[in-house]
């Protein structure tokens, strides 16, 4: 019994709502992005009374750079797979 997938677009408001859905995709996870990284530098000012951390800040140690460029990556990332999970395209199983 094979499994066919197929695309559950076969409903016209649904291919219209798919295409919006890729063209607003990327501008909704470059805001979040961006959202996402002033939320922590403001956490970090707040918790520290310093800026947070930058590559070109010679008085930063590396430490302090590289462990505040992993989370805030790992932050972005998990927004953009939340937003990318919900503007997915739905897929229906068939049965053979």
């Amino acid at each position: 019994m094979d499994d066919e997938l197929e695309l559950a677009q076969d409903d016209e408001e649904l291919v219209e709502v798919s295409t919006a859905l890729k063209i607003v995709a990327p501008v909704v996870a470059f805001g979040a992005a961006w959202l996402v990284r002033k939320a922590l530098d403001t956490a970090y000012t707040k918790a520290t009374g310093n800026p947070p951390p930058r590559a070109t800040d010679r008085h930063a140690s590396m430490r302090r750079v590289l462990v505040y460029a992993a989370v805030t990556a790992a932050a972005v990332a998990v927004v953009n797979v939340a937003i990318d999970r919900a503007t997915a395209p739905k897929i229906v199983h068939r049965s053979a």
